[in-house]
């Protein structure tokens, strides 16, 4: 296969730490395309995506990210894609051709047409998986299948199958909905509004809660859950409604912290700390896969070939429209994915 690879390409750079509406961004029309060195491949990339953490890095607010951390600023954003290989450095074996997902870990640029990788972080994209489902692999559904498995090693869902999530008409949360139910859980699905209710209920969920219309959030609970209360909440919110799923644990409950979508603190009772036993705990997906099987990446991706949990996509923008890209983003009740076309 040859690609004719040009000596420059289009890349949306964070220039500023801040509103990415406001001038946080710069689209570059002439960045150079990098040369891979050895052990290193050059991929075109294919689609990139939005999610709420790169929102968080484009306002400087995510330390997950180095760059961050050290406050430098005009980087490329975008922490997933996919692309595909279009060049070798030298003493690499992947072949030209080959579709990959690259795992940037505390790097971000896949906002990009071309990028250098290390052919080491490079994660194959398997026959009967597309482009669009494949670039969102890291960020979505593998916080939803280490959530999962956390909350089956960790919460008391033996005899108690419900387990709560916020955010629920997310990309994330639809897809949590699709696997808990494959895993045999119950699940409470939080939302702001009542838009995606029923929607939510066709994917699986087995209650929806409005959480603006509940005048008594503790007492529905209880009666979802015949007294028990959740034996796990996973929050991506935190503020009121993340305090209030909180608050339902069952004694000894779990509570996941993944998201911080209000930027408010979720309150915690020290009653509910010492007399019923619950454990708060974040959950980090890259800390998550550092302790994972190495063929954990083909075992989710054998979940989204056979449908287990489907990405779904909402809207796609080329790179030139990154305004439009991320209004759809911040656009309320969103079913789906941002992504960014890059060929």
């Amino acid at each position: 296969m040859t690609t004719t690879i040009p000596a420059t390409q289009k890349a949306l750079e964070i220039v500023s730490f801040g509103d990415p509406l406001k001038g946080a961004l710069r689209l570059n029309p002439s960045a150079s395309v990098p040369k891979p060195g050895p052990g290193q491949v050059l991929l075109q990339m294919r689609y990139a995506c939005l999610n709420p953490a790169d929102v968080f890095v484009v306002q400087g607010l995510y330390p997950g990210v180095a760059a961050v951390r050290e406050r430098r600023t005009g980087f490329v954003g975008g922490r997933e894609g996919v692309g595909q290989v279009v060049a070798q450095g030298p003493a690499t074996s992947l072949p030209v051709g080959t579709r990959v997902v690259p795992e940037l870990s505390d790097r971000t640029g896949c906002w990009q047409q071309y990028l250098v990788v290390d052919e080491n972080v490079c994660i194959k994209v398997p026959e009967g998986v597309d482009d669009k489902a494949a670039a969102q692999l890291i960020v979505n559904p593998v916080t939803v299948v280490g959530m999962l498995e956390r909350i089956e090693a960790e919460a008391p869902v033996h005899g108690n199958p419900w387990i709560a999530q916020t955010a629920a008409n997310s990309t994330l949360g639809r897809m949590f909905i699709q696997l808990a139910k494959k895993r045999g859980f119950c699940t409470v699905n939080i939302i702001r509004s009542k838009a995606s209710a029923a929607e939510l209920k066709q994917l699986g969920a087995d209650e929806v809660v409005v959480f603006s219309e509940e005048s008594n959030f503790a007492q529905r609970i209880e009666a979802i859950t015949n007294g028990r209360g959740l034996a796990a909440v996973v929050d991506a919110v935190g503020g009121d409604i993340g305090s209030a799923a909180l608050a339902a644990l069952a004694p000894g409950g779990l509570f996941l912290g993944y998201g911080l979508q209000s930027g408010e603190p979720t309150r915690v009772m020290n009653s509910d700390l010492i007399f019923k036993g619950i454990v708060v705990r974040g959950f980090c997906s890259a800390a998550w896969l550092k302790k994972q099987k190495e063929t954990i990446f083909e075992d989710v991706f054998e979940m989204i070939r056979k449908g287990e949990m489907q990405p779904q996509v909402q809207q796609e923008f080329p790179l030139d429209q990154y305004e439009e890209a991320f209004r759809a983003q911040f656009a309320p009740d969103r079913k789906g994915k941002i992504l960014l076309k890059l060929d």
